[in-house]
Parts: structure tokens; sequence; C-alpha cells
């Protein structure tokens, strides 16, 4: 199950949950219930007995040698960043920390573990396609989501089509977009080039430079640094596809750390984790983006006028 990382008493837990190809993530906690999820739903797995299936430290312990081929230090550089990738799976771990002026050398006593499955949904872009490439161009876009909300999926997807015209690359941080092993995709993006486990920065930089891509697609951005990188691209004649975890385009309008987006990407597409994974919400341009903030500053200071009337 899930290329060999699951099996035994566990696999057959996580089976009388649904169908391997509908699961989308395991939790395992030591000492608590196994919960397992889908697009649509959560649940706690259940022994034959029906009572909870109750994780030990030996399944958690099982899936990372398999996922480290058996050699945790061999993967000590993915586990201090809090993963794990192996097979085109995304393995989150928590733990104790070991660290040394601030910066994390090690994870010891790992108790938590989050085995996040990816999909290939190959229709996941088709409502914003026609948005996203028009007009023989291309818009530099930007996803919005909670978490769990297909971010990802839909960004493989846009990378896929947008290799079939343009020079595309893939810098994939954490693993997950085409999610390579030993440096080959495990899924399917197409015709692109594909970066894994560069940061943002410095990945942006030296590839422009060196592998000339058209359209650069790339996971999530967490730090400011990485929203200068995107910038730069873009002022660079790059075309970019990013994504960012938030409710809707307040993510970027009401942030410090993200509104310099809204300077540079042209479209913003908003994605909702429920009923299912992946719903389109909102498709917004650059210039509702602007409207939106303009109306929001009138409002704020037609509200500022009435309280100070009210004060006199």
């Amino acid at each position: 199950m899930f290329g060999g990382l699951v099996s035994g008493a566990l696999a057959d837990a996580v089976r009388r949950c649904g169908a391997e190809s509908e699961i989308t993530e395991l939790r395992l906690r030591v000492g608590r219930p196994l919960v397992v999820a889908t697009a649509t739903s959560r649940s706690m797995a259940k022994m034959p007995s029906g009572l909870p299936f109750t994780v030990t430290q030996t399944d958690v312990d099982r899936i990372l040698a398999l996922a480290s081929d058996f050699s945790v230090y061999a993967v000590n550089d993915q586990i201090v960043k809090g993963y794990v990738s192996k097979r085109g799976i995304r393995i989150g771990v928590a733990g104790e920390g070991v660290a040394e002026n601030g910066n994390v050398l090690t994870m010891k006593h790992i108790g938590f573990v989050t085995v996040r499955i990816p999909h290939q949904i190959r229709t996941a872009a088709d409502g914003i396609r026609g948005a996203v490439f028009s007009d023989n161009a291309v818009k530099n876009t930007l996803v919005i989501s909670p978490p769990s909300g297909g971010k990802t999926t839909m960004l493989r997807e846009l990378a896929r089509i947008a290799s079939a015209s343009y020079n595309t690359l893939v810098i994939d941080e954490r693993f997950e977009i085409a999610a390579a092993e030993r440096g080959v995709p495990t899924l399917d993006v197409g015709e692109c080039d594909v970066l894994s486990g560069v940061g943002k920065d410095a990945a942006y930089e030296n590839t422009i430079r060196a592998m000339s891509p058209e359209v650069l697609v790339t996971d999530e951005l967490f730090r400011e640094k990485d929203v200068d990188a995107v910038c730069d691209a873009v002022r660079s004649g790059v075309k970019v596809f990013a994504s960012l975890h938030g409710k809707d385009t307040g993510a970027v309008t009401g942030s410090a750390t993200f509104s310099a987006l809204a300077e540079v990407m042209e479209l913003f597409v908003v994605l909702a984790a429920k009923p299912v994974a992946g719903k389109i919400v909102g498709v917004f341009t650059e210039e509702d983006l602007r409207r939106k903030g303009s109306d929001e500053t009138e409002n704020a200071n037609a509200q500022a006028e009435c309280g100070g009337r009210d004060e006199g």
C-alpha cells in the first residue's frame, strides 16, 4: 500500500476506511487512534473488533525506516525541515528537536507522522485553463487555499499544461509537485524541468540564469524572501505559478508579507478544502484586488469620519 510504505495490520486498518485510490492523508500519533482522510472526509481507523486502531511506536518507526531506505541519518537534511519524501509521498514528522545556536540539527523521539498521498487529477485546472492561458500568453497566477485545499494538485496541472508550449521549470522545494525520486518525477508534469529540495531564493536566481525558463512553477510561498524571489522572477520577464495558504485574497491584500504579490501576479485563484478539496470558489484579476483595496480604504475613511462626528 502506498508504494510499500504501509503494510500489515496498519494497511488493513487503512483499507477499512476506504479505497487506496481515495485516501489523501494518514495521521499517526503514538498511543492515539490512526486518522485517515480522503478528499471529502476524515475518520478514525478501526480494528476488526470495531475498536479504534491505536498507533504504536513500531508503526511510526517502520514508516520512517522504509521512507529512508533503512537509514534515517541519510535523510537528516529533510528531517530537520520537518519531512521525508519517498516515492512521491511526503511524510511530515514531529518529535523532539535537537538545536544549537537556533539551528535544528536533527530530530529524535519522532512520535508524530503525517503521510500525505498525492493524487494526479488531470481535470483539476480545467476551470481556470482559459483564464491562465489566453491570447497566446500566460498570466502570472497565485493559487490560494487553506491547508489540504488542492493547491499542489492545481499547480501540477498548470505546469503540465504550460510545458506543452513553454519552457517550464518546476521548483519543488518539498518534493510535492513533481515528487521526484532520485531526480526523476514520479508524477506527470509533462515536459517540465524539475529542481527539487532547494530553497526558492537560491533556486530562482540560479535557474533563471542556467535554465532560461519561460514559466516557473513553485510550491507554497511562506516567507518574505520567497515573495521577493517571485517578484524578481516576474520582473525578469518569467511567468510564475505559485501558491499560498489562505482563506481568500485577503491573505495577499491584508498581509504586509504578501501584499507585494498584488503588484506582480495577474490572476488569483481561490480554492476551498470543503466539501471537496480543490473546489474553485473564485478567480480574481489584479484589477479586482486593486478595486477591493480601494473600496476597503474608502470604507475605513468613512467609518473614521463617522466616528469623528459622533465624538463631536
